[in-house]
């Protein structure tokens, strides 16, 4: 085929020219430049894992509206997953991101409200970073079990300035770190934090995905990101909780969920498995899929027993999320600005022996993750019960 040859003929029938000399491949091309054209008018059609079109389908309009440069993308997204991610949000504004662990696969990109919030919107993650947190000081050979009991009476004192929890009069004595997990205990991970240090909270806040982007083809995604200066121990609290000084996305939330079903292994999710031009020509293909190890297995395995009591335990913030038969690791996280509304945030995976689904959700102005975000959890995982 001769490239200059067809962009003249193109040229030419765009003004009415008259007869062109004939030229079989040419004119075969044109001919099957016009067909395409007139199939793909306008966005580039989207496919689900099953091979169906899914442009149209409201469950997909904020994110197809995301895809844009090529005539079809071969994506994993499955509508089941995806539908069931929108039913679980119901009146909620807020986003939805599910991953199948086992292949690192992107189940669903589910967003309500009159914008794209997966992948396009950063929120502060709350008590989600307390799994980091915990993870980090259980990895790097902290003996965490040595600060037990530890009491917990409301605040904690910080070079002379008062750190509060969230529970004003405070937990009480905590006996693990399960235990700790359970009631989300800000001051005990505050405390953590400041142990482990600024250095070494962010190093393993970068290895974790933060200050970094993910290829998936169409887009260079951002992931989570650090911002303001910490620079004292007080700063240094914050930052250990998921206060002040993180931002994330949902894509990231699910991510780190998806990374603790894989017992501390970090994987570049796969959500577009080619792009393919008018004429069908593969024009990209997805990049290899990265891998870090984040912490080692005995370190995850230990705080998803903590995540499984903030599900199971009777204080768990969690425990309004389970779905009966259905084992689940998770943290809630609670953030934002109680006078313009909170934004509640859900890490979690299930089933916890043999994961088949990882998620991040954030609801924006919702309140409390104890309830809104545990509600959405469980409606979401209810509906994939037949699959679990």
């Amino acid at each position: 085929m001769n490239a200059r040859r067809i962009l003249a003929l193109l040229l030419l029938a765009a003004a009415g020219c008259g007869r062109v000399e004939p030229d079989a491949d040419a004119v075969k091309h044109l001919a099957a430049l016009r067909a395409a054209a007139a199939r793909h008018p306008g966005p580039p059609d989207l496919f689900d894992r099953n091979g169906a079109a899914i442009t149209s389908s409201p469950d997909f309009a904020p994110f197809a509206g995301l895809m844009t440069g090529t005539a079809t993308v071969d994506t994993t997204l499955d509508p089941f997953v995806q539908r069931a991610a929108i039913e679980a949000l119901g009146s909620y504004r807020g986003a939805i991101v599910a991953i199948d662990p086992r292949t690192n696969e992107v189940l669903a990109v589910a967003s309500t409200g009159p914008r794209e919030l997966a992948l396009s919107e950063q929120y502060e993650p709350g008590s989600i970073i307390k799994v980091l947190t915990g993870l980090n000081a259980v990895h790097s050979g902290m003996d965490v079990n040595a600060m037990f009991p530890y009491t917990c009476n409301g605040e904690l004192m910080i070079d002379g300035r008062h750190f509060g929890d969230w529970l004003p009069g405070g937990h009480g004595t905590l006996h693990s770190l399960d235990e700790a997990l359970a009631v989300s205990c800000n001051v005990f991970f505050a405390d953590l934090g400041i142990r482990l240090g600024r250095d070494r909270l962010r190093a393993f806040m970068r290895s974790a995905g933060f200050d970094s982007q993910v290829n998936l083809v169409y887009a260079q995604v951002p992931l989570g990101r650090t911002v303001g200066e910490i620079f004292n121990n007080f700063e240094t609290a914050y930052y250990a909780i998921g206060l002040e000084h993180e931002r994330m996305n949902a894509l990231h939330v699910a991510m780190l969920a998806s990374m603790m079903a894989n017992r501390g292994v970090l994987t570049t999710p796969l959500l577009v498995r080619r792009r393919r031009s008018l004429l069908g020509y593969v024009a990209a293909s997805a990049p290899p899929q990265g891998r870090t190890v984040v912490a080692s297995r005995v370190a995850a395995e230990t705080m998803i027993r903590a995540m499984q009591a903030v599900a199971e335990a009777p204080r768990g913030t969690g425990r309004h999320a389970p779905v009966e038969g259905v084992s689940m690791a998770l943290k809630t996280g609670t953030a934002g600005d109680k006078k313009s509304g909170l934004e509640a945030l859900i890490m979690a995976f299930a089933p916890v022996e043999s994961p088949k689904i990882a998620f991040g959700i954030i609801a924006v102005d919702a309140g409390p993750a104890e309830i809104a975000g545990a509600k959405i959890a469980h409606d979401f995982v209810e509906r994939l019960k037949p699959r679990l």
